[in-house]
């Protein structure tokens, strides 16, 4: 019965603690990190984000702040990050270490050992290689037959498209991030990147056409095209990130 009750205690602790993967993580956040992920990411029911802030505010504190969430909450058990290559390591050492959450790095061995079949479908918490699953077709069939209950792509700029006369020029990326934006992949898709604008409007709207294809749909036209995305992303430069004594993160 002790179990039983604490079981349950600490299943609905969020409700009396609203913030609380920040006091059950090893971590302290700053101001701009707890509005991201208290008033822009968990607040939309489903997300599709870009949390677009400037390099070095922290993008995967956010991210292990938004997860761990999610999963105090029972709002998600299996979650999925893609990042380049050379990151995936350090990710995984920052979720465990940070916020306690073990996460597997999708190999090649573990394709070749899956019990299933489906290596997506034997591991809840997987960190994958943005270019492993982009260019293996074979994998890319597996992902579609998996579901998540959350996506979250780090350098997300990676997965880049352009407009070639009247014709899209897709990269294999950004048809991996077709695959795993699809409503029917995840719930909560979230895109992580301090670069999210090259200064070609089509291009941008073309990477948003991953969050909202409707709205993004056809190639952009001065004059025909709302270019407002802000609800669909949060960008802040480095000159407005404070700490909590309101003294500016990074000298001028």
């Amino acid at each position: 019965f002790k179990l039983v009750t604490e079981a349950w205690r600490i299943n609905t602790a969020y409700l009396f603690d609203p913030m609380m993967a920040v006091h059950t993580s090893n971590v302290e956040p700053l101001p701009h990190q707890i509005t991201a992920v208290y008033e822009s990411l968990l607040p939309r029911q489903p997300l599709r984000y870009v949390l677009a802030d400037d390099p070095g505010a922290g993008k995967t504190i956010m991210a292990g702040l938004y997860i761990r969430e999610l999963i105090l909450r029972a709002d998600a058990r299996r979650v999925l990050i893609v990042a380049p290559g050379g990151l995936v390591e350090q990710w995984q050492d920052e979720m465990e270490e940070k916020f306690g959450l073990s996460f597997s790095l999708f190999t090649r061995e573990m394709q070749d050992q899956s019990r299933s079949g489906n290596p997506f479908d034997d591991h809840d918490l997987l960190i994958a290689r943005l270019d492993q699953l982009s260019r293996s077709e074979e994998i890319q069939e597996k992902l579609r037959h998996t579901q998540y209950d959350a996506i979250i792509v780090d350098e997300a700029h990676k997965l880049s498209a352009t407009w070639f006369g009247s014709k899209v020029n897709e990269t294999k990326r950004f048809k991996l991030g077709k695959i795993l934006a699809s409503p029917e992949r995840t719930r909560h898709f979230l895109l992580m990147t301090a670069t999210p604008h090259n200064g070609k409007e089509e291009d941008f709207q073309l990477f948003m056409s991953l969050l909202d294809g409707d709205r993004f749909e056809g190639r952009f036209r001065d004059g025909v095209h709302e270019t407002n995305a802000s609800d669909l992303m949060r960008r802040m430069v480095k000159e407005k990130l404070v700490k909590f004594d309101g003294k500016p993160l990074f000298p001028e």
